[in-house]
């Protein structure tokens, strides 16, 4: 009989390590079948604002929809301050801003919805200065603008 209980006990010690030895394996298993599904990125997210913060919670850019519903992208220096935007502004033109430190548009890129290109200088009062463009005959112009607005010159 005491072959019988020593023998139970080396099953039950078998069975035991076994056990061990198996939950360990799968848990490897399972732990790398989760890395690979965690790698995956999905293909879409839904979503009217996606924000960049940094760990304090401080916004740096953010890709969501104008009032008009139009998409924009927008940057923030360490103020908060808009420093560069892309996207549609008013009569659906399409443009790149460039604001100064005080958050005033001082160069905008872009294309109307007539497709016409151009390229507008603004002072730091955000009064336009020059504007670089080429018209829907593909003429090009350069003008310049004095403080009040007035045209000063426009080549050619």
């Amino acid at each position: 009989m005491a072959n019988t209980t020593g023998g139970k006990w080396l099953y039950l010690v078998v069975a035991l390590i076994g056990g061990i030895i198996g939950g360990a394996i799968s848990g490897r298993l399972a732990a790398s079948r989760t890395a690979i599904a965690a790698d995956t990125p999905p293909k879409s997210i839904a979503a009217q604002e996606i924000l960049l913060v940094d760990a304090h919670g401080h916004t740096h850019a953010a890709l969501r929809l104008d009032h008009e519903l139009m998409p924009v992208f927008q940057m923030y220096d360490t103020f908060g301050k808009t420093r560069a935007a892309i996207g549609f502004g008013k009569e659906q033109n399409l443009g790149l801003l460039l604001a100064d430190d005080t958050g005033a548009a001082r160069v905008i890129i872009g294309v109307t919805s007539d497709d016409i290109p151009a390229v507008r200088l603004f002072d730091s009062h955000g009064r336009q200065r020059a504007l670089l463009g080429v018209d829907s005959a593909g003429d090009s112009a350069l003008d310049f603008y004095d403080s009040n607005g007035r045209l000063l010159r426009e080549l050619p």
